[in-house]
């Protein structure tokens, strides 16, 4: 187990540096002397360059808003910025453009951000299924999440709820998710908004003997969602001392504090 971590450690770092140096690439190579002297016919950046550059840092900001950890943040600025360089590349130099493209398409196929890849103990409900078995059997503990699979944030968190459910799922502690933009009749009922402007994705409902006992986002007494990042300790949805599992309830507990379910 500790091998996997530190290979998914070392693939993040070379995703990550390699992300950034392409990311970088055309401000390096366009200032960087005398490699820029083969590839454009100056060793400077044009107005419009710097233009464009400004509105990149506008871009990132307003996109970024929402990231909850500084990997999705530099992920995202890099996405945008390698957009940039492949149009700034192709004003400058076709050939270098191609080139470029090539390198980036390589970097997604032979370093790809390495995520959680094991098995998941996750139930996948339907509309009406989900409040059935709530019913079916009370003695039965779910931690459910409900997700929307066009969200960026839902995709960032599914790889944590899969490791979750895998190293700890019991008989009487099981792991569910729904996907409220295919079941928004099942997203009204729980009080979940699958809209595009929602802040409640994705939220994390705890359902104790039948009913829901906590979630996350948080919904204050006046109506308005109290906004969450689902990174590190913010959600605690089991105690040990609240409820009588036997063990790993207590691991539980630690791992997700640390992953970010408090």
């Amino acid at each position: 187990m500790q091998l996997l971590k530190d290979l998914r450690s070392i693939g993040i770092s070379l995703h990550l540096i390699t992300n950034l140096i392409l990311a970088l690439s055309f401000f390096i190579l366009k200032t960087t002397k005398p490699i820029c002297t083969y590839l454009f016919e100056d060793c400077y950046l044009e107005l419009r360059e710097w233009e464009l550059l400004t509105f990149l840092g506008c871009i990132i900001v307003i996109k970024n808003r929402k990231q909850s950890t500084y990997i999705d943040y530099l992920e995202t600025a890099c996405l945008f910025a390698k957009v940039l360089n492949g149009y700034m590349y192709y004003r400058t130099n076709v050939i270098v453009s191609v080139i470029y493209g090539l390198l980036c398409l390589f970097h997604m196929i032979f370093l790809p951000k390495p995520g959680y890849k094991g098995p998941e103990f996750i139930t996948y409900f339907r509309e009406s299924n989900l409040q059935e078995e709530l019913e079916r059997d009370k003695r039965i503990v779910w931690v459910v999440c409900f997700y929307a699979a066009w969200s960026p944030q839902c995709v960032n968190f599914a790889p944590i709820f899969s490791e979750i459910s895998s190293e700890y799922h019991l008989d009487n502690l099981r792991f569910g998710k729904i996907d409220i933009s295919r079941y928004p009749e099942a997203g009204k009922h729980f009080n979940v908004d699958s809209s595009s402007w929602s802040k409640q994705l994705p939220s994390v409902i705890l359902f104790k003997d039948g009913k829901e006992d906590h979630r996350k986002p948080f919904i204050s007494p006046k109506g308005t969602v109290v906004r969450h990042k689902f990174h590190k300790v913010r959600l605690v949805i089991i105690s040990s001392n609240k409820y009588p599992f036997p063990p790993p309830i207590t691991p539980l507990c630690n791992f997700l504090a640390k992953k970010g379910i408090e």
